[in-house]
């Protein structure tokens, strides 16, 4: 079970009981709780000492006539009953819109204690005009419901409805938040990213009466607790007054209401009692029809009378205005004529006037012509004796072009005889020095050759003499030595045979050379 410990208010309430921002704290001054849970302070905060007490078990709240006492708890009941149907004392469905402005982010938020472990759970409501307007479309009032589970990180002092809060607890009267206020959308975010980093929270966002009920049941708060003592509250009087039954079908619906479920039949209650009220003026209703039948019968026939007349003066205003049309059309079109008649005498004079100045102008322009023809030709006839007189110098300068072409034929002869000359000249001296070479290699042979041929006679008479004299030594030795010098006597008869004929291979040579320098190849 659960007792409400803080009460926090933020940018909401009608104009002569606005809460700007303020906090109801009961804390503190109850029992204490008999079976504490361990709980972490929050941050900047002294560590808590003793375990925790219970909220304050009564209390009183004194305000004059329109200071917000039914606003407090009708904005309490709206965080724990959502709907209008539920709305404290009986008010129209548009009260609660009546407690926000156009440009407020409104937030009801309450922090509930539990009785015997002393855990705390913050649920709140927040609203807000869509398009930062009032209407009085309630599609266009945008409200939902959260829930979390205070702890390091967030907490009914540091809810984010502005865009910064203040570090650690703010002064008694000073309100904690800083910066401009938070749309519904930035709220839910903050909210949504604290739940996301801080697991612990237990963050819960709803926008669905019936699902935020449910919410409520899960958490252990009873929604059907509050909608008793809405009931007992329906006049601003004292509890007595919700079992106080006059007759035996009031305590039948007292029972009812406790063990059932009016959600369901709250629908079905409208249905039957918008037939109700039409059954109750069904008799006014069909007067009302029959009424209005008729005098659709009657306005009907004035309106086609109506009509009719109507049509008919049409008619002969629009006959009016085309005869005064054609009226205006004619006198316009004999205006015009006489017009036309006028400007056509105008032009044949004007014509006749043109016929005159044109015969003038033709007469002036034949003599222009002739004068230009005369001109023309006597330009004609200067061209051409310029013409001829170019002629015969052209024909001049071709004789005696065409005679220096004739000249020049035979000097061209003459001089391709002399480039021929020269050409062979060059030629023969080209070959003369190519040939020297090779006669002075000849030369230098031939010589090299006759000195070798006498180098070979002088060996082969020295051979002969060598040979003879062997000869004469082995013939004084004896007949066993016959036959050796038989042998180098024909050695010495080849000698001389070849002498003989390296003598002929010599005056051979040197005839060659004599026909060769004959010849003048040496």
């Amino acid at each position: 079970m659960y007792e409400l410990s803080r009460v926090r208010l933020y940018s909401i309430g009608p104009a002569g009981a606005r809460y700007a921002d303020t906090v109801l704290d009961l804390r503190g001054v109850g029992e204490p709780v008999p079976s504490p849970a361990p709980a972490q302070a929050e941050f900047f905060e002294d560590e808590p000492v003793g375990p925790p007490r219970r909220p304050a078990p009564a209390g009183v709240l004194f305000l004059e006539n329109g200071g917000g006492k039914s606003v407090l708890l009708k904005l309490i009941f709206s965080v724990m009953l959502p709907g209008h149907r539920n709305t404290l004392g009986g008010a129209s469905s548009g009260v609660l819109r009546k407690f926000l402005l156009a440009d407020d982010c409104g937030h009801v938020a309450l922090e509930w204690q539990h009785t015997l472990t002393g855990e705390c759970v913050v649920v709140g409501k927040v609203s807000e005009w869509r398009g930062r307007q009032v209407s009085n479309d309630p599609r266009k009032f945008a409200e939902a419901w959260y829930s979390f589970r205070p702890g390091p990180g967030l907490s009914l002092d540091s809810l984010p409805v502005a865009e910064a809060t203040a570090v650690g607890r703010p002064a008694e009267g000073v309100s904690g938040a800083r910066g401009r206020r938070r749309t519904m959308k930035g709220f839910r975010d903050a909210l949504v990213d604290a739940g996301k980093f801080y697991q612990h929270l237990d963050v819960h966002w709803e926008e669905i009466h019936d699902r935020w009920n449910e919410h409520l049941g899960d958490l252990g708060l009873d929604p059907e607790l509050f909608r008793y003592q809405r009931e007992m509250n329906a006049d601003e009087g004292e509890a007595a007054g919700l079992f106080a039954v006059k007759k035996d079908s009031d305590f039948t619906d007292l029972l009812l209401r406790a063990v059932t479920d009016t959600r369901d039949t709250d629908g079905l209650a409208d249905l039957v009692s918008g037939f109700g009220n039409k059954l109750g003026r069904r008799a006014e209703l069909t007067a009302e029809r029959d009424f209005t039948a008729g005098s659709v019968d009657l306005l009907g026939r004035i309106v086609e009378a109506t009509g009719t007349r109507a049509r008919a003066r049409d008619i002969h205003a629009a006959a009016e205005r085309r005869t005064r049309t054609l009226a205006r059309r004619l006198s316009a079109r004999a205006a015009e004529e006489r017009g036309r008649t006028a400007e056509l005498a105008e032009r044949v004079t004007a014509a006749a006037h043109t016929v005159t100045e044109a015969e003038t102008a033709r007469g002036r322009r034949s003599l222009i012509a002739a004068e230009l023809a005369y001109r023309h030709a006597s330009l004609a006839l200067a061209g051409a004796e310029k013409s001829a007189a170019a002629g015969r110098k052209e024909l001049a300068e071709a004789r005696t072009l065409h005679a220096a072409w004739q000249a020049a034929e035979a000097v061209l002869r003459h001089r391709a005889a002399a480039d021929r000359s020269a050409r062979v000249a060059a030629a023969i001296r080209e070959a003369e020095r190519d040939a020297a070479p090779a006669l002075a290699a000849r030369a230098t042979a031939a010589a090299d050759l006759v000195r070798a041929l006498h180098l070979a006679a002088e060996d082969g008479e020295r051979v002969a003499n060598e040979q003879e004299e062997r000869a004469e030594t082995l013939q004084a030795t004896g007949e066993r030595a016959h036959r050796d010098a038989t042998t180098a006597a024909t050695e010495a008869q080849r000698a001389r045979s070849e002498a003989g004929h390296l003598r002929q291979r010599l005056a051979e040579v040197e005839q060659e050379t004599g026909e060769a320098v004959r010849a003048g190849w040496l």
